[in-house]
């Protein structure tokens, strides 16, 4: 009976201890992880939460950077919102200042970093951690304790060191800390990764694996054809220049079947160019464009879906044998067109990017036309065709998959879109040409209350340091001389540049560097001097009829200028 008794107390004491270990556990676990060297298993256990917790804790990660001030601070914030928790922490190779230019950028997004403290490496114990993600490829300074187990090396821009006062350098690095977060939740089967980041900026409410996961099971799986379609969002109803139609007749009628575009996405003069096609589907656009590149260029295509990659990839070499090709000049890589660098496309690799009827569908429309920069070489060109709306399309049918699938939910406002393609590097897009959409379904017409949709074709130059804000007259024109193949007689450069042959045609300088300073070069004689050649040029002012004028209202009217813009 004693020895019973005995046992029932040391049972009792256990279980004390036991449970005043497991609160300790939770009250250690605080907003930013400390866990200094040298520290107990005890700390460890205090670390890793209550022992009591019905779900295991998320992983615990560290952000390191070489001073702790800016992207490994957006890093762990981002993370702890993810995780709605405090699973993150960040510390860098010295403590540093807090970037205000950080805080401000995550309170854009709802994510408050103030309260941060910037923390030295040497603070910490790896052991603490799940995973050690270093943002700022710094990997060769990073202790070789940190990299036992999984360890990452991001190498992202450092906003200060681009330009310390942009702040669209920081929120361009944010979104791409965002879309790294998120794929890395996904690696560390982190519940419900890729909810809850504040709004993605194209607008769509929707998180980002489930948008991804409707749309590849509505063009997967439930279309098997063109015809499916519900509405006529997604066909082009444009002219096709001759030798479009020649070469659309030359690809496989299955490829032709499961296409599913809106708009024509084959600008000029691709002969022996790199072309990458963003969400090419079954091919159609590619197998187009790879005969108009020639088997000295390639055309890459990027998609996400099971069904429409395995379309394009069973005709490679059949369409390599109907062109005359020695070997195949395309090639389709599976992956998301927000994040090429994922597929090992790298910087500066093609001289044109294309997308027809794409963009509306991804749910972070801001990164893949960051991506979409990135990939271009200077002088490049994004020009693509999409679907766009008169106004904000209304969260409930965004998250409308029937409309998503059909390209209406997820259409951009036509402003939003300008703004967005301005901040990745895309100054001055261009209209080429546009056309209003009639959805021709009543049921769905319905649901849509007024809103006008309008299937468009822009064109994005990669001119860093060349394009203004605005249209400026420097005193230049251009005069074509009508030998871009087909286009004898003029040359469209967009809906506001018709430039006839032979003509003298003045220009503002933005237009001057689409065709001096791209591909279009050979095409054109030069009128007046570089407008950024110092010295050499003098400047007017406001190129007239470009949509902005004199603002003052003392000043005496303009006379009438050139046809730019």
């Amino acid at each position: 009976r004693g020895l019973m008794a005995l046992f029932t107390c040391l049972a009792t004491l256990l279980a004390c201890v036991s449970a005043r270990l497991a609160i300790e556990g939770r009250v250690e676990r605080q907003p930013i992880f400390r866990r200094l060297r040298g520290g107990s298993e005890a700390d460890a256990q205090g670390l890793r939460g209550g022992a009591e917790a019905d779900a295991p804790p998320p992983p615990r990660v560290m952000f390191v950077c070489r001073a702790n001030s800016c992207r490994s601070q957006m890093a762990h914030g981002l993370f702890n919102k993810l995780t709605d928790g405090s699973s993150g922490a960040s510390c860098g190779f010295r403590a540093s200042e807090l970037n205000p230019h950080a805080v401000a950028v995550m309170a854009e997004i709802g994510i408050d970093i103030s309260e941060h403290t910037s923390n030295a490496i040497a603070e910490y114990d790896p052991s603490a951690f799940d995973a050690i993600i270093c943002v700022c490829g710094c990997a060769a300074e990073v202790p070789g304790e940190w990299k036992v187990g999984h360890f990452e090396d991001w190498s992202l821009d450092d906003p200060p060191e681009l330009d310390p006062g942009d702040r669209s350098v920081y929120r361009r690095v944010r979104d791409e800390l965002k879309e790294r977060i998120e794929a890395l939740a996904k690696r560390l089967h982190v519940a419900g990764c890729g909810l809850g980041l504040g709004p993605l900026r194209g607008g769509q409410a929707a998180a980002a694996g489930g948008v991804r996961d409707e749309v590849k099971e509505y063009y997967g799986k439930v279309l098997q054809k063109s015809a499916d379609l519900q509405t006529n969002a997604c066909c082009t109803a444009v002219e096709l220049p001759q030798e479009v139609k020649a070469a659309i007749g030359k690809v496989h009628p299955e490829v032709v079947s499961k296409y599913y575009g809106c708009g024509l996405c084959v600008p000029e003069a691709l002969s022996g160019l790199s072309v990458l096609d963003l969400g090419c589907g079954s091919g159609r656009d590619c197998y187009v464009l790879a005969q108009l590149v020639g088997e000295s260029g390639s055309v890459v295509g990027v998609d996400m879906t099971d069904e429409q990659l395995s379309t394009a990839r069973q005709h490679v070499a059949w369409h390599a044998d109907a062109f005359g090709y020695a070997r195949p000049n395309t090639d389709f890589k599976q992956g998301y067109i927000e994040d090429l660098k994922g597929i090992g496309l790298g910087d500066e690799t093609f001289d044109v990017v294309v997308s027809n009827c794409v963009v509306n569908l991804s749910p972070d429309k801001a990164a893949v036309l960051r991506e979409a920069f990135r990939v271009l070489k200077a002088g490049g060109e994004m020009y693509f065709s999409d679907v766009y709306a008169d106004r904000r399309v209304p969260p409930h049918l965004r998250d409308d998959p029937l409309l998503y699938g059909e390209c209406l939910g997820g259409a951009l406002y036509w402003n939003d879109f300008l703004a967005l393609a301005k901040a990745a590097g895309f100054a001055d897009p261009r209209l080429v040409e546009d056309a209003p959409i009639t959805v021709a379904n009543p049921a769905l017409e319905e649901k849509l209350c007024g809103i006008r949709f309008y299937s468009a074709t822009y064109r994005l130059f990669k001119l860093p340091g060349r394009l203004e804000a605005d249209c400026e007259d420097y005193g230049q024109a251009v005069v074509y001389k009508g030998t871009l193949p087909g286009r004898a007689a003029a040359f469209d450069l967009d809906s506001h540049h018709h430039i006839e042959a032979g003509k003298v045609f003045p220009v503002c300088g933005n237009t001057y560097h689409m065709l001096a300073s791209t591909r279009f070069r050979q095409h054109f004689e030069y009128v007046g001097a570089h407008p950024h050649e110092a010295g050499k040029s003098a400047h007017f002012g406001i190129f007239d009829g470009c949509g902005k004028s004199l603002p003052f209202a003392s000043a005496s009217a303009a006379g009438a200028g050139g046809q730019c813009c």
